[in-house]
């Protein structure tokens, strides 16, 4: 036994155990750092048809309620935008829809705003009331179609879009909490005793639609969105 130790090559020993230390060393910081991201990588890869499917969904939703939008005049809608997926994924390339406004121009998004707000004062407070109660149920409809898909399909939407959708939603429900004040006089506008003088929303209405350009702005800014603008004929 004293033999063996006394001729064990203990340099080639120790330069061994250093270079596999080494190695076990680079080996783990690569199964720390490497591993995960590639595997992030190919589950984005193979979510990113279901992301897709999922903006398209609230792209779609957008393109339906600023399509019955009674905010819109000829100037407004001189230009339109076709949405398609991404073409450079052609397998998965499809129409989402179409909308009416050039939504890339910021001048866009303040003409619709004076024109919510123009329009609203030009109205009678009945005429008015009548107006905020059609863009409430719009809203109520698009508020609980955005919740669904959030609340499913959360998985399949990035994190950032989920807050903007989320602040949209809790915007619209503050919408609803001051739209019930305008029901405070009702039975005695039924009765003869009280006019509408005044109308709650309004101002609501017209900073719901400002998030709802920003945030459709947005959606039609990802990669993974193509749109054409054309002009109107």
């Amino acid at each position: 036994m004293s033999d063996f130790f006394s001729c064990f090559d203990w340099d080639s020993f120790l330069m061994n155990s250093f270079v596999s230390l080494i190695f076990l060393i680079i080996s783990i910081l690569i199964s720390i750092l490497a591993i995960p991201h590639f595997t992030l990588k190919l589950l984005k890869k193979k979510r990113k048809k279901f992301i897709t499917t999922k903006i398209s969904y609230i792209i779609q939703e957008f393109c339906g309620f600023i399509e019955k939008s009674p905010f819109k005049d000829k100037e407004l809608t001189s230009e339109q935008l076709s949405i398609y997926t991404t073409k450079k994924d052609l397998k998965n390339h499809k129409f989402i829809g179409i909308i009416d406004l050039n939504l890339f121009k910021e001048i866009t998004h303040l003409k619709v705003r004076k024109l919510i707000l123009s329009k609203f004062q030009n109205l009678n407070p009945d005429e008015k009331f009548d107006l905020v109660t059609l863009e409430k149920k719009r809203l109520d409809n698009l508020n609980t179609k955005l919740e669904t898909i959030i609340g499913f399909h959360s998985l399949d939407i990035d994190q950032e879009i989920i807050s903007d959708v989320s602040q949209l939603c809790i915007e619209i429900r503050a919408f609803e909490i001051k739209y019930k004040y305008n029901n405070s006089i009702d039975d005695l506008i039924e009765q003869g005793i009280a006019e509408r003088t005044g109308v709650f929303g309004t101002i609501e209405i017209s900073n719901i639609y400002k998030l709802i350009l920003e945030l459709f702005t947005k959606l039609l800014s990802l990669k993974i969105i193509d749109v054409e603008i054309k002009k109107k004929e």
